[in-house]
């Protein structure tokens, strides 16, 4: 085999495992607070938990079982879509995106729930959406959701960001929310699970 033929394949080879750019995600929005001072103080507390010290979270282990997909068609690629309780008002339409950095509430929904406008928080920090353009947030407000049906329904307050865009879903929960139940997601599923009391 000559040298040129080998170093044509040793080029292609490498060509194939180097990566050709980056593609992100959403982000922006008020993680932890919209404030420079809140976004450092953030960034500082994913330093300390990402080296190696963890928080043990006592309580009762929560897993997927091979029962949790009676019913569904496996070979799916659907979105995990939820009915949810906000601030009394049974929404449906609820996307579950642990993707997003951010909950949003949609204004056409956020309308719905009768909520005044004067209660929303000012935000300075955008949001940008998959085609990159930024997209100023209405505001902000913390608001109830219940997860759940009676007996097995828990509720947390979490924080909303108010966005009037047009969008096939009502509310996205974005990562704040597993955080704030702990809920434990499987879209291969179609499952959120999260303890209930014992």
């Amino acid at each position: 085999m000559s040298k040129s033929l080998v170093r044509k394949m040793l080029l292609t080879i490498i060509t194939i495992m180097l990566p050709r750019g980056s593609i992100h995600m959403i982000a922006g929005g008020a993680t932890d607070g919209d404030s420079h001072r809140a976004r450092k103080a953030h960034s500082r507390q994913l330093e300390v938990y990402g080296v190696g010290k963890s928080r043990l979270i006592e309580g009762l282990i929560i897993g997927i079982v091979p029962q949790d997909l009676e019913g569904i068609e496996v070979a799916h690629g659907d979105a995990l879509v939820i009915h949810a309780t906000v601030s009394n008002y049974d929404i449906a339409r609820v996307f579950v995106d642990t993707g997003s950095s951010v909950n949003i509430n949609f204004k056409r929904a956020f309308d719905q729930m009768q909520i005044d406008e004067a209660d929303l928080q000012p935000m300075a920090t955008s949001l940008f959406r998959f085609t990159g353009y930024e997209v100023q947030p209405l505001g902000q407000i913390t608001l109830a959701i219940s997860l759940g049906e009676e007996p097995l329904r828990r509720t947390r307050r979490v924080p909303f960001t108010i966005v009037d865009a047009p969008f096939a879903y009502n509310v996205i929960l974005g990562r704040p929310t597993p955080s704030a139940f702990p809920v434990m997601v499987s879209t291969y599923h179609r499952k959120m699970k999260f303890p209930i009391g014992d």
